[in-house]
């Protein structure tokens, strides 16, 4: 794993350099707060030298915001703004830092809050915040996800505002449970929006077209259940193998805004935390992320992603905040879990999508254990990098190029897949490695409703609905309480993680 991590490191691939304008660089910290919504492992896969007996995902309800709500204001209270009530109804916010001489934190935007167990005299001596007020401290690991957090807490507290404003939802009489109410009533809504951008811009972004086209429109292809007697099980291909390819997406350096006087590298981006450099927070003017450069697919405006391939830029691959090298980590942590071989996923698969799989050359014609159709090109690449690398530690045997080849393993292989078949070089995935994202998001989508008659037919009568079940009997029923929440969705009508920038921005 670690001779191939190096060869996956080196690759001159020139198309590991060329734009890939479908995914600016703001869909692949998306990417990353659906992951952690998705999984919260117990222990870390890639630490855990082979050890799973400790394994498992402590996400409960996928999908649903859980990486940024927690467990809610009476289980995640720090996560939360306090207000006279005695339940938490908002998000809680800091404030930025104009440059690290502004002591008063008058920057422009919000930051997520911070905070210290320091006395008031060791806080006045080292201004150091050490603690993230989070619900997924994940969502600090660097500058860039934790401003893609504050987006979806300014979205939060935005509804919360207007539900507010002017009286809209009546008074129970009780302040309690009329915050409860609020909360409820936002928390949802929030929730809609997100699962609608995961829907209606991510997918059709991440998917090849042909599996996303069988998914999205009717007869649509059924996925599996997500839900088995009442839980959420996530398998292991996709968390530990499969949903890893945005790794290979990751820029080696990123241009925030207009005030910072050049890009920042990816280190540099990862030390911005609290954790790790408590004294740099809140964030300076000069690290606030202007969506703007990440949203773009102008690559002379944005920081457009890096296509998906065997290859990584350079500095991606080192050592990620003491943890060891990325790639390898990702490979050693998709075998250690014992994963179905892609052999064997593709022969079962044949089964309910056949269809799909017929139309790559790369994974259609005869199989058997002793030579898989991918093998052949595979088995090119591994031998051309190995004799091309330098040192003897880092060539693979022909034996080994014989194994990795037809029975590779899954971070490897979906990168191969998406930069070098299927027609899409690179810019999204192939389409076994759609199929396997594709089933395992359709099924939380289609599976796991908000509410027994949640509708699939778009965010306006999605949120229409919501506002029905949220007013009681004595409250107007035609009354569509979240009306407001129309421009979170573009002049087409659709929505992207931009129009809902833009609805924040009061663009």
């Amino acid at each position: 794993m670690a001779t191939l991590g190096h060869l996956i490191r080196w690759n001159p691939d020139p198309r590991k350099a060329a734009p890939n304008r479908n995914l600016p660089s703001g869909y692949t910290y998306f990417l990353q707060l659906v992951a952690h919504d998705l999984v919260h492992s117990s222990i870390s896969t890639s630490l855990g030298e082979g050890r799973t007996s400790g394994l498992s995902n402590v996400r409960e309800a996928p999908l649903r915001l859980e990486t940024v709500y927690g467990g809610g204001p009476t289980e995640c209270p720090h996560a939360y703004q306090a207000n006279q009530v005695a339940f938490r109804s908002k998000l809680r916010l800091g404030k930025s830092r104009i440059d690290n001489t502004d002591q008063e934190h008058q920057g422009p935007r919000k930051d997520i809050a911070r905070g210290t167990t320091s006395t008031i005299s060791e806080l006045k001596q080292q201004s150091s915040y050490t603690e993230a007020l989070i619900a997924d401290p994940r969502n600090d690991s660097h500058v860039i996800i934790s401003q893609m957090l504050v987006l979806f807490h300014e979205l939060h507290n935005r509804i919360v505002d207007e539900l507010e404003r002017g009286g809209i939802l009546h008074s129970t009489g009780n302040a309690f449970a009329d915050a409860q109410r609020l909360f409820l009533a936002a928390q949802s809504a929030c929730i809609l929006i997100y699962r609608n951008l995961i829907r209606r811009d991510l997918l059709p972004r991440i998917l090849h077209n042909d599996v996303w086209e069988a998914y999205e429109n009717p007869p649509r292809k059924q996925p599996f259940p997500s839900l088995i007697n009442g839980e959420w099980l996530a398998p292991l291909e996709f968390t530990t193998g499969f949903f890893r390819f945005a790794h290979s997406m990751i820029r080696a350096a990123y241009r925030f805004n207009g005030a910072a006087p050049m890009a920042f590298n990816i280190q540099q981006i990862l030390d911005r935390t609290s954790e790790t450099s408590p004294t740099d927070v809140p964030l300076e003017s000069i690290w606030l992320v202007n969506w703007e450069h990440f949203l773009s697919d102008d690559p002379a405006v944005g920081n457009v992603s890096t296509r998906i391939g065997p290859w990584s830029q350079v500095g991606i691959a080192e050592e990620v905040q003491g943890e060891g090298n990325l790639i390898v980590r990702d490979l050693m942590s998709s075998i250690a879990v014992q994963p179905w071989s892609v052999g064997h996923l593709v022969d079962r698969l044949m089964v309910s999508h056949g269809d799909l799989l017929e139309k790559s050359e790369f994974l259609s014609g005869k199989h058997d254990a002793g030579s898989r159709p991918w093998a052949k090109r595979i088995g090119e690449w591994l031998t051309e990098q190995s004799q091309a690398t330098f040192g003897p530690d880092h060539k693979l045997s022909g034996t080994e190029v014989l194994e990795l080849a037809n029975d590779p393993p899954i971070p490897f292989f979906v990168r191969f897949e998406a930069g070098l078949d299927s027609g899409n070089d690179g810019e999204r995935l192939g389409i076994l490695g759609s199929i396997v994202v594709a089933d395992v998001i359709y099924g939380v989508l289609e599976h796991d409703r908000l509410s027994a008659d949640d509708r699939v037919d778009g965010l306006q009568s999605e949120l229409a609905y919501l506002s029905s079940t949220t007013l009681d009997a004595s409250e107007d029923p035609d009354k569509n309480i979240f009306a407001f929440l129309s421009g979170v969705e573009d002049q087409h009508g659709k929505i992207t993680i931009n129009s809902v920038r833009r609805f924040l921005d009061g663009k």
